[in-house]
């Protein structure tokens, strides 16, 4: 349960500050790209949600991901900063669009192969959460290759973490 309530802490912190970062950032993602600086944020995010999942379950990972994005929003919103808002919004559309289709890729996955699992779903809810995000936050699609180019380099981190715990860590029988 700890690692889990620590995961969570990340997991929430981390969708915070990606939507901040977005609202006032662009960095470059490499390949002669960039994109709004929370991109590495979510790419952890993307994964961090697996992990979750396969610690405690869809029930208690996807009401993080509506947690995270209210928190978002009502920080812009006391704040006064009117493009966090639909950062945070987009934010929210983004995550139940992507999320849910990734735990739909990643479950029947997570048991057979973990870090084929993360893999596959990270990426797919990659492209659907740049796309959905993108089209609200920004109205415009302009970042798209640089969004998914970052939260794939932050995706291929997390997949190699996720192979490496299992081989270099196996869990104790």
């Amino acid at each position: 349960m700890k690692t889990f309530a620590a995961l969570a802490a990340v997991f929430v912190g981390l969708v915070v500050l990606a939507n901040w970062l977005a609202s006032a950032y662009v960095v470059s993602v490499g390949f002669g790209r960039v994109a709004p600086a929370g991109v590495f944020c979510i790419g952890g995010v993307l994964v961090l949600r697996d992990w979750m999942q396969q610690l405690r379950g869809l029930g208690w990972t996807m009401p993080l991901v509506y947690a995270a994005g209210l928190l978002s929003w009502g920080i812009g919103d006391a704040a006064g900063w009117t493009s966090l808002e639909k950062i945070a919004v987009g934010s929210v559309v983004a995550f139940t669009v992507s999320e849910t289709v990734e735990a739909i890729v990643f479950t029947p996955l997570r048991n057979r192969n973990l870090t084929l699992g993360v893999a596959l779903s990270a990426t797919v809810g990659n492209a659907l959460d740049s796309y959905v995000f993108l089209s609200i936050a920004f109205g415009s699609l302009t970042f798209f290759l640089g969004q998914f180019i970052g939260k794939s380099e932050m995706i291929a981190f997390g997949t190699l973490l996720t192979f490496a715990r299992r081989r270099v860590l196996p869990t104790p029988a």
